[in-house]
């Protein structure tokens, strides 16, 4: 049994006992052209201060790393001849369409960023801001500048702002943690010893929900990152484990057994009052919300080996989506199309990414066997995906791929295993 499929199990067996590499249509890197850029030297605001112009090489290296992962930007970097005439002019010879530039300066604890964004053609600024942050978070400037830039340039929100939590084990107990979507900055957020599960953001990304045993039940707990701790959300005696948030964040989909099969239940975040929306033998687990909140995709041992079913809130009917040896794992695009989970068609083969769509008639699997690929979860804008494996030998670490299965990278090498990353806003 896998560290997926058999969590679960494991969960359950910790209570008291009782009575086709194929294009898919989503965006990848195959069939987009990119916008050519000129990428300037950030200037120090002071030409004398080394320190501004430390903070303006920092920021660069950081905001060009953005950009490049967001799969938007031809990069150009070499500069114009300092004497040319008409350095707008020299940048657009050279082959960029638009030109960043920006000028970095700190002044006690505080850093600031004014960017430009030009239209070469134009020969006129598309863009210009002027960010302002405590000079710790530094990154914050550049992602917040990044994310402006390809908003300005295509519509679309970025994701150089969001985070992924995860449960890592180096201090030898399963605790929650953060890190920038870059794999930098990782935070430990709980630290009670003890073993802590599936972290689920708010949509806000104000708040983590998660599992923990800190208190001999898996109880299920609600983190506020403005308060700095955390808050129960039901730790009625059973399992309590998050699936997903609402699209408003007013309801947290859940597993729930109270003493009896598990079921999936929907929690009020007001009230805390939950109301079971399945209720049938077996297990019913890993519920997760559709983007525009009436569905939930979940998974169901109701057909014998656990696969992806949908429920339609207000009627009540469930699908069944995946026909393979396992499913687990389920998690919903933001564009609604397609739901990605961990799963083997042979009960020999190791867990892989699917994606399936929400009809069940399209199956697309995006690993094939490197290691145990495990617990997918989507980007904000729906074009990545974040997931552990083991492929790299060992415990299992955080991978990041284009949304059709190109280009997996390593997210975050940190010490001990990873698991169960779930991305945020």
């Amino acid at each position: 049994m896998s560290r997926a499929a058999g969590l679960l199990a494991l969960l359950l067996a910790a209570l008291p006992a009782r009575a086709a590499e194929v294009y898919i249509g989503v965006e990848g890197t195959a069939g987009r052209s990119a916008f050519a850029m000129g990428l300037d030297a950030f200037a120090p605001a002071d030409p004398k201060s080394a320190q501004d112009a430390d903070a303006a090489r920092r920021l660069r290296e950081v905001l060009r790393a953005d950009l490049l992962f967001s799969r938007t930007f031809d990069l150009r970097e070499e500069p114009p001849p300092a004497d040319a005439p008409d350095a707008l002019q020299a940048w657009k010879d050279r082959g960029s369409a638009f030109l960043v530039r920006a000028a970095a300066g700190q002044s006690a604890d505080m850093l600031s960023l004014q960017v430009s964004l030009f239209d070469l053609g134009a020969r006129q600024p598309l863009m210009s801001r002027y960010y302002r942050q405590k000079a710790d978070n530094w990154r914050l400037l550049a992602h917040a500048a990044a994310d402006d830039i390809v908003r300005q340039l295509t519509g679309r929100k970025g994701v150089a702002r969001s985070r992924i939590a995860f449960v890592n084990d180096q201090t030898g107990s399963k605790e929650v943690y953060i890190v920038d979507y870059d794999g930098a900055a990782p935070r430990q957020v709980t630290s009670n010893r003890t073993l802590n599960l599936l972290p689920r953001w708010r949509p806000d990304g104000r708040a983590l929900a998660f599992t923990s045993y800190k208190d001999g039940n898996p109880d299920l707990f609600l983190y506020d990152f403005e308060r700095g701790r955390s808050s129960v959300v039901s730790d009625r005696q059973g399992l309590n484990i998050a699936g997903g948030f609402s699209p408003d964040g007013a309801t947290l989909a859940a597993t729930i057994s109270r003493g009896k099969e598990p079921n999936v239940h929907l929690i009020d975040m007001k009230t805390g009052s939950a109301k079971a929306v399945t209720s049938h033998f077996g297990v019913d687990s890993s519920p997760t919300f559709s983007p525009d909140g009436l569905q939930l995709a979940f998974v169901s041992d109701r057909a014998g080996n656990p696969q992806v079913h949908l429920l339609e809130l207000a009627g009540g009917r469930t699908k069944r989506l995946t026909h393979l040896n396992w499913s687990d794992s389920p998690s919903w695009s933001p564009t609604g199309e397609w739901i990605a989970f961990s799963g083997r068609a042979n009960r020999k083969d190791t867990l892989d990414i699917f994606l399936v769509d929400v009809t069940g008639t399209r199956l697309v699997q995006l690993t094939h066997g490197e290691g145990q690929n495990e617990a997918p979860s989507w980007s904000p804008d729906g074009r990545f995906l974040v997931f552990s494996s083991s492929r790299a030998g060992g415990k299992p670490k955080l991978y990041i791929m284009d949304a059709d299965g190109s280009g997996p990278r390593v997210l975050a090498d940190l010490p001990g295993g990873s698991y169960t990353p779930n991305w945020g806003p």
